[in-house]
């Protein structure tokens, strides 16, 4: 039986040194993929620009961006236009967000079980957005 123990305890240890240490917290900033430095829309448009292949990449991306019209601030602006709930056994129901961002009252209710796919529409300006970040929250009968 000791010997049991002991080679237990031995396998225990080698799972451990091969294994990256698990932690409980969710904190996904320590995954975060480092980025280079951050510099405005028009910056990035002038990089490069003597690089044919670059410059028919950035407008496959940005579009037809106007230069002269592009604002010299980093952080991109980002205004949500509508929710949709598109559901197959039913028609897209489209919600459009007030200019304020808060809707007034109950906005819609969905059945428990049902299957439904959320589109956002959105419009950004001034930058380009690296990243959005949604979150839900589940409300039963009047508790999170």
């Amino acid at each position: 039986m000791a010997l049991d123990d002991n080679k237990d305890k031995q396998e225990a240890e080698d799972n451990k040194a091969t294994r990256p240490e698990e932690s409980d917290d969710d904190n996904e900033d320590d995954n975060a993929i480092p980025l280079g430095p951050q510099c405005s829309l028009k910056e990035q448009l002038e990089k490069d620009k003597d690089d044919e292949s670059l410059r028919k990449w950035k407008e496959q991306l940005l579009g037809s961006v106007d230069i002269n019209n592009i604002g010299e601030t980093l952080d991109p602006e980002v205004k949500f236009l509508s929710v949709s709930i598109v559901s197959a056994d039913r028609q897209d129901m489209v919600l459009p967000i007030p200019e304020d961002g808060k809707p007034q009252g109950l906005w819609f209710t969905l059945k428990e079980g049902s299957q439904y796919r959320l589109k956002f529409t959105f419009q950004v300006s001034n930058n380009i957005v690296s990243g959005l970040r949604y979150t839900n929250t589940v409300w039963k009968t009047g508790v999170k």
